[in-house]
């Protein structure tokens, strides 16, 4: 009973404050909202997202118009899907406690 309690209240494992390795930093919340400030700029509102139920083993973050400015998997930042799946040029995170 434990186990199916546990399966059916999936947390988002996205949401929190984190810093990347240049600086900028990161928040995501729980209704899919974020903000990124980049060094030197304004905070910029935008939203992220993991996928209808939360299915996909990755997450997107929004920028400049772009769904998928960012792929977040695994603890590290990604600029394009195809680094992601290769594990190259990720981005070290930080993250807030």
């Amino acid at each position: 009973m434990v186990l199916l309690v546990g399966c059916g209240s999936k947390e988002h494992k996205y949401v929190g404050k984190f810093t990347d390795e240049f600086g900028n930093k990161f928040e995501l919340r729980d209704d899919y909202t974020a903000t990124i400030t980049y060094i030197g700029s304004d905070p910029v509102d935008t939203k992220w997202f993991d996928g209808n139920n939360h299915e996909l083993p990755y997450a997107t973050i929004e920028f400049n118009g772009d769904p998928a400015y960012y792929y977040f998997r695994d603890g590290v930042l990604y600029r394009h899907r195809e680094n992601m799946i290769n594990g190259s040029r990720a981005i070290k995170i930080e993250w807030e406690d």
